[in-house]
């Protein structure tokens, strides 16, 4: 019996930092959020003979020397609301409203539902995201059409490239490339600030959430995943800012 109750606090602890890792969480956060999983099922003090290891490929968890598990993470995307759906479960259980068994329910419950808002929603605050950019970067209202048509084909490639592809760094290239394109286009017809018009282009392509979690990581002394999701942000920013050379090389010079 105490073994099915242990693999129910891994299973249960495993799901809960998957979810998180896998939707935008830093590793930091899910540790910590693990932990205080497992020390509420052993009543144990937090951090004492339970054990966790994340990083931006793998969970590790063990609560005793037979009772040892990991998964590996192969997909990440950002989902915040999935996150905090996680936390909330697991301040239930900490305040005893929920048995490990319901949570590892309810956590099924959110692995399996999109909790995504729809597609509509994303393409017009993709269109005000870049707007928004460019005004910012001293950009003219005459330059919205460019700026936000030119964001909207950036997301629409990335997330069809995305589901395509599956080869880093090139999805983003080919949105920036692409994006830069129609906004060049439609900025010599109207437009007067094309530097402006392209940085609020690629704005829905840039890497913030990994480059914040890099820096909480390493602020938590997760060094090796900070660094880890550091270089990925480096090498997005990279291939974002080749694509849009690409069409300066191409097309203006």
């Amino acid at each position: 019996m105490a073994v099915d109750k242990n693999k129910i606090i891994i299973d249960a602890s495993l799901l809960a930092g998957r979810i998180m890792l896998e939707n935008g969480a830093e590793t930091s956060r899910v540790e910590d959020t693990m932990e205080r999983m497992i020390s509420t099922s052993l009543g144990i003090k937090h951090g004492t003979n339970a054990f966790t290891y994340v990083t931006v490929n793998g969970i590790f968890v063990n609560i005793g020397l037979d009772n040892t598990n990991f998964v590996r993470i192969d997909n990440r995307d950002h989902n915040l609301e999935k996150v905090t759906k996680v936390n909330q479960i697991s301040r239930m259980y900490s305040e005893g409203r929920l048995t490990i068994e319901e949570v590892l329910s309810e956590l099924k419950a959110v692995d399996q539902d999109p909790l995504d808002y729809p597609l509509w929603f994303r393409l017009i605050c993709t269109a005000v995201l870049s707007g928004s950019v460019m005004l910012i970067m001293n950009g003219t209202f005459v330059d919205l059409p460019a700026s936000m048509i030119g964001g909207l084909l950036c997301y629409i490639t990335y997330l069809i490239g995305f589901k395509i592809m599956k080869t880093p760094f090139i999805v983003e290239y080919i949105a920036a490339f692409l994006g830069g394109i129609v906004a060049y286009y439609i900025n010599s017809i109207m437009g007067s600030h094309l530097n402006s018009v392209m940085i609020g282009t690629v704005a829905p392509l840039v890497p913030g959430i990994a480059m914040t979690n890099a820096i909480r990581d390493m602020m938590a002394k997760h060094y090796l995943s900070g660094t880890i999701r550091l270089v990925e942000a480096v090498f997005i920013a990279g291939a974002i800012g080749t694509g849009i050379a690409t069409v300066y090389y191409l097309f203006i010079n």
